[in-house]
């Protein structure tokens, strides 16, 4: 209620500087005092009835802000999401290498090379079904 109560009155020293002195005020004073009344307002709102959500914004916003530029969670993330494409392509082609079909054990698969079966310069489609793994020897011999 306090806060209403100083808005009330900051519009009323508004409206009797703009009666006294009304060539010192344009139109942009005007707008600018109706944004400004307008986000007051708004964030009166918000605090009273959506302290939660404002909250929660804040809280976000410090999160982020406190997280570093570069996070080596999301490095990892992305190494165990190639990991875990690997391991499914290995299932599909039998834990087989894709050329030479030498075993490939679970304990290397990190050392394996994921390749397309049909590059995409002959035609290839860029898809999960045109990927394969191969061993390291296929992968230097292999011509593309």
């Amino acid at each position: 209620m306090k806060t209403l109560i100083f808005l009330g009155i900051l519009i009323f020293i508004y409206y009797q500087l703009f009666k006294h002195y009304p060539e010192k005020f344009k139109n942009e004073h005007h707008i600018y005092f109706g944004i400004f009344v307008s986000g007051y307002l708004m964030l009166y709102y918000l605090m009273t009835f959506q302290k939660h959500f404002v909250y929660t914004v804040f809280k976000n916003i410090k999160d982020i802000d406190e997280k570093s530029l570069y996070d080596f969670n999301s490095i990892t993330y992305k190494e165990n999401q190639m990991n875990g494409m690997k391991y499914n392509l290995a299932m599909k082609q039998g834990w087989r290498c894709l050329h030479c079909q030498n075993p490939i054990l679970q304990k290397d698969i990190h050392n394996h090379s994921v390749t397309y079966i049909t590059p995409l310069q002959f035609g290839g489609k860029n898809s999960i079904h045109n990927m394969g793994i191969k061993c390291d020897r296929c992968t230097s011999f292999s011509p593309y």
